[in-house]
């Protein structure tokens, strides 16, 4: 049955990396939440820090040179930062599962499909040999992959695009995991798969109640599959919202220009963009991340960073100076 405790909370995450000259901060005071059975999706522009947040949650950053600087990560009530690394190694594949981005290269060449997903099956159940050939085929049925009985012998060269990314579902809910992160799981696929894969995703979460955490540059994806929706720009959250409230209405200046970059109805319309690029995490600008690309940006936005988490009296909340509650809550 669904619980109003979350079943993932991050609270203030900040995931760092070491270079020579100084620590760069890549997620930058992270705080978000996954409630059972629900689709979140975090969305924003390549090096705004999805995936490294992603990653923070399996504790798969490489440490050194990665450091988690501050914050909590909470499954179950449980926080993951605090576990030992064998207790870790029995949550991932397990309890909390990835999908990773690029399935051409995901898979190992030189194993079978067959032995790449019951790898986790008998890592994580301690089954038998026949069990776990058993419990594969049935995977591979539920992910819709044609003639399972054929491909389970097969090697990854042998299988299209379409089908690699379904083995990598497949190994993902081996071990029916209560939460589900999914990195960019359409990339590099056709338009057609893409919605086969996305239906697949929907379809085993409606039938387990898990939870899915979808990480995306595509609104279009978001807007027809996720519940919820964060945006996230140089390593901080901008805004969170339910889909339906942030695509009617859209409160910070860099959700509406990734919304105004979508192609229109009509097809004539020109597209939009949005001026300038995401600045290196080594040299983000003083106050706003976001201020040098911002036709709305003022005076006090060059100096202060705004405040996360604002509206708290709505599920809709946005961090900008525009908006009155942050300007009240400073003074």
């Amino acid at each position: 049955m669904p619980t109003t405790t979350p079943l993932l909370q991050i609270e203030n995450l900040t995931t760092s990396f070491q270079t020579n000259d100084s620590a760069v901060q890549a997620v930058r005071g992270v705080s978000l939440h996954v409630n059972h059975a629900e689709i979140l999706a975090i969305v924003g522009e390549s090096g705004c820090g999805k995936s490294v947040t992603a990653l923070s949650i399996l504790r798969l950053i490489p440490i050194p040179p990665g450091r988690f600087e501050s914050g909590e990560i909470k499954f179950n009530n449980q926080d993951l930062l605090n576990l030992s690394e064998a207790d870790m190694q029995k949550v991932r594949g397990n309890d909390i599962s990835m999908i990773f981005q690029e399935p051409m290269t995901s898979l190992n060449p030189i194993f079978t499909i067959g032995d790449q997903i019951g790898e986790a099956i008998i890592q994580h159940q301690n089954t038998t040999k026949g069990e776990t050939r058993k419990q594969t085929l049935e995977l591979l049925y539920k992910v819709s992959i044609a003639s399972p009985e054929i491909r389970i012998d097969q090697y990854p060269h042998e299988l299209s695009g379409g089908m690699k990314q379904r083995v990598m579902i497949a190994i993902a809910i081996a071990c029916r995991p209560s939460l589900l992160i999914a990195d960019e799981p359409t990339t590099a696929l056709d338009v057609t798969i893409q919605a086969q894969i996305l239906n697949l995703l929907s379809s085993l979460k409606q039938e387990s109640e898990m939870s899915i955490l979808l990480i995306t540059h595509n609104l279009g994806i978001v807007a027809q599959f996720a519940d919820r929706v964060t945006v996230m720009y140089s390593g901080k959250i901008v805004e969170e919202a339910s889909v339906d409230s942030l695509f009617e209405s859209p409160m910070h200046p860099y959700t509406r220009g990734l919304l105004n970059s979508l192609p229109k109805e009509d097809n004539k319309s020109k597209l939009e963009s949005i001026p300038g690029s995401v600045p290196h995490p080594a040299y983000l600008p003083q106050g706003c991340a976001f201020h040098p690309r911002c036709k709305d940006a003022m005076p006090r936005c060059q100096k202060q960073p705004p405040l996360s988490n604002l509206k708290k009296e709505s599920t809709h909340k946005v961090a900008c100076w525009l908006y009155e509650e942050c300007v009240k809550e400073v003074r």
